[in-house]
């Protein structure tokens, strides 16, 4: 029998370069953007998609390089 594997539990959608977008699975968000920022240098913006709970598949929060991360417009 094969093991099922945990589902990470966020979906991160981001623009790191003028025509540059990159797709990540994280369970810690604040880690998550603070490897981005190392990685890439700047984050112009980012989604994040729900992949467990009731929002599955649904956008919950949204991150911009000047106003952070903030929930989701609904």
């Amino acid at each position: 029998m094969i093991p099922k594997k945990n589902k990470k539990k966020f979906c991160i959608i981001a623009k790191v370069g003028p025509d540059h977008f990159v797709k990540y699975r994280s369970n810690d968000l604040t880690n998550f953007f603070n490897f981005l920022i190392k990685k890439y240098g700047s984050v112009y913006y980012a989604n994040v998609f729900s992949n467990k709970g009731p929002d599955e598949n649904k956008m919950i929060f949204t991150y911009g390089k000047h106003k952070g991360l903030q929930p989701a417009y609904r």
